[in-house]
């Protein structure tokens, strides 16, 4: 693979669609299985702190991955496609011709990504540029929701179990999502990748909401952390796959007694409690009810938040 071909934009992932359905006046836990379309795919040339380059000569204007309303509704973010850090995702704040500036999680760093100074070009890393999903992306003003309809997003900074929603949004048809605690315009918030959130259909009747976007081809990478000495801690996820998943296959789980709580999201009601809660013992997990071992038999759906 030469340098013109390293820096190529034209290959696209396969497109795939994943349906959920929420019962009338009821809450389903969501995450969305799929990616937006990556604006550009190519190698690493040179890493510098938090500022990698690319090969070859994409020719970017300032600032174009950098949301801007209105020129920019988007917000962008990198994914390492391969290496020992494949998965990774880094938030975009600045960009030049060829050059991207990243903020990353804690906890995250550049070490051990290789590129194309130091490794060769054949040996490179390869990034995907893709902007964030958000609320008007996933589901726009169009989308036959009953008005008042919520998305209601969780910290993933605040310590603790339990925890209430960090932002409501509320759906109006015609003009989308606002933030209700002031009321704002939020079709273009960022929503994190892999990250899980509850839809609330108000209405009357069944709510359908279509997925539609690339299918990811890197490895699903999410961080959970505790944030407090001593301190259990929830973590809102989903899987990002529009397949089902055998939970045993993915690597979830890391210390004895870790929960998993899924929902029944055919299941009506408000604020409903978990269906199920599967507790990781010894490399396994075990359905809490009857202590069953289904590492090999319980499958993560696409679509679901746990």
């Amino acid at each position: 693979i030469g340098a013109a071909s390293a820096q190529s934009t034209a290959t696209t992932d396969p497109v795939g669609f994943v349906s959920v359905t929420v019962p009338a006046q009821s809450d389903a836990v969501l995450a969305v299985p799929l990616n937006r379309a990556a604006a550009f795919k190519g190698k690493i040339k040179n890493i510098s702190g938090s500022i990698i380059t690319v090969e070859g000569t994409p020719a970017w204007t300032a600032n174009q991955f950098v949301q801007n309303i209105p020129t920019q509704n988007d917000t962008f973010a990198i994914q390492l496609a391969t290496g020992t850090k494949e998965g990774l995702i880094a938030k975009v704040t600045a960009n030049g011709v060829d050059t991207l500036t990243l903020q990353l999680d804690a906890g995250d760093d550049l070490s051990g990504v290789k590129t194309g100074d130091v490794d060769g070009i054949l040996n490179a890393d390869e990034i995907d540029v893709m902007p964030y999903w958000t609320p008007a992306a996933l589901i726009p003003a169009s989308t036959a929701l009953a008005d008042n309809t919520e998305f209601q997003i969780f910290p993933n900074t605040v310590a603790g179990q339990n925890l209430a929603s960090a932002k409501v949004l509320v759906f109006f048809a015609t003009f989308g999502w606002f933030d209700s605690s002031d009321f704002s315009d939020a079709n273009n918030l960022s929503v994190s990748f892999g990250g899980g959130f509850v839809l609330r259909n108000v209405g009357g009747s069944p709510a359908t909401v279509s997925m539609v976007g690339s299918v990811p081809m890197s490895a699903n990478r999410h961080t959970f952390r505790t944030l407090a000495a001593n301190t259990a801690q929830d973590q809102r996820f989903g899987y990002m796959s529009p397949i089902p998943e055998i939970i045993g296959d993915v690597a979830l789980g890391f210390s004895d007694f870790d929960e998993l709580h899924v929902f029944d999201n055919a299941a009506s009601g408000i604020n409903k409690s978990a269906s199920k809660v599967l507790v990781f013992a010894s490399g396994h997990w075990y359905d809490s009810a009857d202590f069953s071992d289904v590492t090999t038999t319980f499958q993560l759906q696409p679509g679901f938040g746990y």
